[in-house]
């Protein structure tokens, strides 16, 4: 079972002590009806007997208190201590009975109300254990007030009430696990739709990338690069510029008649390796079609363009590839210009794309720059 982070897990603490200020108010309606109790002479025991089921109350419940804040109760299976909350509750509301005098059948429910704060947390077993322990803490009740005549009762108007709190602590049991039954699937039914929720986002990412990468050279494709290159050019400030080159594979077509597909493959992948690794973390390098590649270089002038180009370049001429005879090499012909603020995208492709087609009229294996990239 994985463990959850630390801030979901204050999360449930928080949660925790929510429910335990929420039961000290029925705490608070004890003490009240305590107090109405010996102001009214319903009280049957001594002055210092009310007094201790104060004391009783407070001291265990900071205790439990104490338990929350410490982070201690995160040791116990529940961390909720439910159980035993409920239990001090029950033996704390026994005592109170004893010696509530005429208006005890009148507080009975509250057996059912201390029952119902495990509605979230026990189950139908643990239900039924709990309402077994409040119905045999009043019939012990029952069974010593015959014996001592704590409070003046017969038997049969007990044994009535006994029956009655049984009726309610059976319905109150079946209500109470039917809603932790329901929570617990509505945690099943939200756990699998966020399960499902993360295959999707998954699946969208892999068609997101699909859709954006060249999947033999795991480059941009040309989608991909023409939308970020859009969205380049309107973050460029005044007069800063961007670097656009375009390369072409001297004579790739002859390495894939001589030398087979497979190394024309392998000579693909190998250049973006090269380029990658002459680039800086936000220049861009993508696949353009075929043996064309296209280079976008962030807030650089001509002559840093030209640099990077030529680094590239001389990177590939010396390259030996694994798939090629020893003597055969590699070299590439590129086309680079400079990007304005609000230019045309389209319009300075074709640029570079003038600048390629020259180099390669000038003998191929060199770089060349549109003349207006010097303006």
């Amino acid at each position: 079972m994985t463990e959850p982070d630390p801030a979901q897990q204050a999360r449930y603490q928080a949660l925790r002590l929510q429910r335990f200020y929420l039961a000290q108010a029925t705490y608070l309606i004890s003490y009240v009806v305590i107090a109405a109790a010996w102001a009214s002479g319903n009280y049957l025991g001594t002055h210092a007997m009310a007094l201790s089921h104060f004391v009783l109350g407070a001291v265990t419940q900071l205790v439990f208190f104490f338990l929350f804040k410490t982070g201690l109760n995160l040791r116990a299976r529940d961390p909720s201590l439910t159980s035993s909350q409920t239990i001090v509750a029950l033996l704390l509301l026994t005592y109170l009975l004893a010696y509530i005098g005429e208006i005890r059948g009148s507080i009975l429910v509250a057996y059912c109300l201390i029952l119902m704060f495990g509605a979230f947390q026990m189950s139908r077993r643990a239900y039924l254990l709990h309402a077994m322990l409040a119905l045999g803490c009043y019939a012990a009740l029952v069974v010593i007030n015959q014996q001592v005549h704590i409070y003046p009762q017969t038997l049969t108007s007990a044994s009535l009430e006994l029956f009655v709190l049984a009726c309610f602590l059976l319905w109150v049991s079946m209500v109470g696990s039917y809603i932790r039954e329901l929570r617990d699937r509505l945690l099943q039914r939200h756990a699998t739709l966020q399960q499902h929720q993360q295959t999707l986002r998954s699946m969208m990412d892999q068609l997101q990338n699909l859709a954006s990468t060249d999947a033999l050279t795991d480059l941009p494709n040309r989608r991909h690069f023409i939308e970020e290159a859009q969205r380049r050019i309107t973050l460029l400030g005044q007069g800063q510029t961007m670097g656009l080159a375009l390369i072409d594979l001297d004579h790739f077509k002859r390495i894939n008649d001589l030398y087979g597909h497979s190394a024309g493959d392998k000579v693909l992948q190998d250049f973006a390796h090269i380029a990658r690794n002459n680039l800086r973390g936000n220049d861009m390098v993508a696949r353009f079609g075929g043996e064309e590649f296209v280079l976008l270089l962030d807030r650089c002038d001509l002559a840093t363009l030209h640099h990077c180009v030529e680094r590239i370049r001389q990177g590939l001429a010396s390259h030996s590839f694994d798939a090629l005879p020893d003597t055969v090499k590699c070299t590439l012909s590129a086309g680079i210009c400079l990007i304005h603020p609000e230019d045309s995208l389209e319009w300075r492709i074709s640029q570079a794309d003038e600048a390629l087609y020259r180099a390669k009229r000038e003998g191929r294996n060199c770089t060349r720059a549109h003349e207006a990239a010097y303006a």
